[in-house]
């Protein structure tokens, strides 16, 4: 009997101390919430609100707006969940419907589910690790327009100090079919998407970590492009190789082009006028006579670009716009 009272006894007192520090931390929390937005100019939100207890802490915040360089973002609420013992990983679940103004323009981003995971390696500076957001049955209206996606992940995971991977994905792409009508009546580029991919390194002139949530914010000092994928019904197009702009945003450095059905890819270009009817049938003997499978349907391509010129050995293939 003793035994069971003393057992007792100690449950009872570890409920009551894990409670004790649910409260503190909630208030801690609250306090840190209401002094940080107070600080903050470009963020602000109607009013929050803290649950969870006794083993997470469950922050909502209502009507948050983002303002930002070129934007703004808004939404009816946004929900950040922590762990009590696991405060160093975040996940967030995301309003219905996201509104956002790019360059001017409103747009409204819809979806069945959206939500982020973000994660912060454990130590006083809390540098930032990883990052992974998922969107599905995401609808991106513009105006008239209604573009559609059956997937979104977007991602980004640390590999040195002011380094990180980034990976954007989307799958099931629809742009607005009424708007591809107008601006493609022959009906030369494709309809839907099956996979939609860019990777890349972004270094910043000093970590993301805690810090850069004060003063000045991190800048970009270096963007590579790592990979890039774009697969549609007939062709895969996948990029593979290094390119880094300049100052003015053009691109140069070396990659491998691989396409899984370049004769079908060579006819859509030509009768989208992408290329010069003269270059199409040399370029075509270039690519036939290069290694492919044993349908001959795949090649793989070695491209040097030079200040945003894309070339095949000697033929200049193409000019890519600054990125800036």
């Amino acid at each position: 009997m003793r035994v069971i009272k003393g057992f007792t006894v100690l449950a009872v007192l570890a409920t009551l101390a894990w409670g004790g520090y649910w409260f503190a931390g909630s208030r801690a929390l609250d306090r840190a919430l209401t002094e940080g937005l107070a600080r903050q100019t470009h963020l602000t939100v109607a009013g929050h609100r803290i649950l969870g207890f006794p083993n997470r802490f469950d922050v909502t915040l209502d009507q948050p707006r983002l303002a930002f360089a070129g934007g703004a973002w808004s939404a009816d609420f946004v929900q950040v969940f922590a762990l009590t013992y696991r405060l160093n990983h975040l996940i967030a679940v995301f309003a219905p419907e996201q509104r956002l103004t790019l360059a001017g323009r409103d747009l409204r981003l819809t979806a069945e589910d959206l939500r982020a995971s973000v994660q912060m390696e454990a130590g006083l500076d809390l540098p930032l690790d990883q990052v992974a957001l998922v969107g599905s049955g995401l609808a991106v209206l513009d105006q008239a327009a209604t573009h559609r996606m059956g997937v979104l992940r977007l991602a980004s995971r640390r590999i040195a100090p002011a380094v990180h991977e980034l990976a954007f994905v989307a799958e099931e792409v629809q742009p607005d079919p009424a708007l591809l009508d107008r601006i493609d009546p022959g009906g030369t580029l494709p309809r839907h998407f099956r996979v939609m991919r860019l990777d890349a390194e972004v270094e910043t002139d000093r970590p993301l970590d805690r810090h850069a949530l004060t003063g000045t914010p991190p800048a970009v000092s270096r963007l590579t492009l790592t990979g890039a994928r774009l697969a549609w019904a007939e062709s895969d197009v996948t990029l593979s190789g290094r390119l880094t702009p300049d100052a003015q945003g053009n691109l140069s450095g070396d990659v491998v082009l691989r396409v899984d059905g370049w004769p079908a890819l060579l006819e859509r270009a030509r009768a989208a006028g992408m290329l010069d009817p003269d270059q199409t049938g040399p370029l075509g003997s270039l690519l036939g006579a290069l290694p492919t499978d044993a349908e001959g349907e795949t090649v793989q391509v070695p491209l040097s670009v030079t200040s945003g010129d894309v070339w095949l050995g000697p033929i200049l293939l193409l000019t890519l716009p600054p990125l800036r």
